[in-house]
């Protein structure tokens, strides 16, 4: 019996501890990744890498998701 009662307060406590960091990353605390409310390019010219073997886009131009993508011309 005692060793039942020493496993269901280790998994109290483990549940307990998998609870508190739902919390705290659920209230912002902890992030995954970074959250940038910045605007990454509004047209292709914003996104030239200098290199003229690769052709430069601008995905989303002007909103928040958007993103820069410098692939090979082909």
């Amino acid at each position: 019996m005692h060793h039942t009662l020493r496993s269901i307060i280790v998994i109290l406590v483990l549940v307990g501890v998998v609870v508190a960091l739902g919390v705290v990353v659920g209230t912002g605390g902890i992030t995954g990744g970074t959250v940038a409310d910045t605007i990454a390019c509004y047209n292709n010219d914003d996104c030239d890498d200098k290199i003229a073997a690769t052709e430069d886009i601008c995905k989303n131009p002007g909103t928040i998701s958007s993103l820069c993508v410098n692939r090979p011309i082909r």
